[in-house]
């Protein structure tokens, strides 16, 4: 069996395509060397993004990690993931960064702002997790 330990820096919008009303987001990670996962979105239910990132982190980590072992034993190739925060309070602020974003595009458009305020305004926005 093994450890992998899993610790997530941040989440940060990196692009804004005001058109197609999607973001970049770019979530930053680290399981002994840094990685990022950058998906195109849409911002219409947080929540399953969220959950749908974080399960396709876990899988592709394990992949990853996965070593191939001759030992009988079913738990040779068995890879733990342990994360650094606490998963419900991780996925919990990924999931109100994203509300936050998705409020912030819906006030620019509301305030008419121009294209270039509104991907001032978006472009760049972060936290750390």
């Amino acid at each position: 069996m093994k450890t992998v330990d899993v610790t997530f820096k941040k989440i940060e919008i990196t692009d804004f395509y005001s058109q197609l009303d999607q973001v970049k987001v770019r979530i930053l990670f680290n399981d002994g060397k840094d990685k990022a996962l950058e998906k195109q979105v849409t911002i219409k239910e947080p929540a399953t993004l969220v959950s749908a990132w974080l399960a396709e982190i876990r899988t592709k980590l394990k992949e990853q990690h996965k070593t191939s072992s001759l030992d009988d034993s079913p738990l040779a190739n068995a890879v733990v993931l342990r994360f650094a925060q606490e998963a419900d309070v991780l996925e919990e602020r990924m999931t109100r960064f994203l509300a936050q974003a998705r409020e912030k595009i819906h006030s620019g458009k509301l305030a008419k702002l121009s294209y270039w305020d509104l991907d001032k305004k978006i472009k760049g926005f972060t936290t750390t997790l």
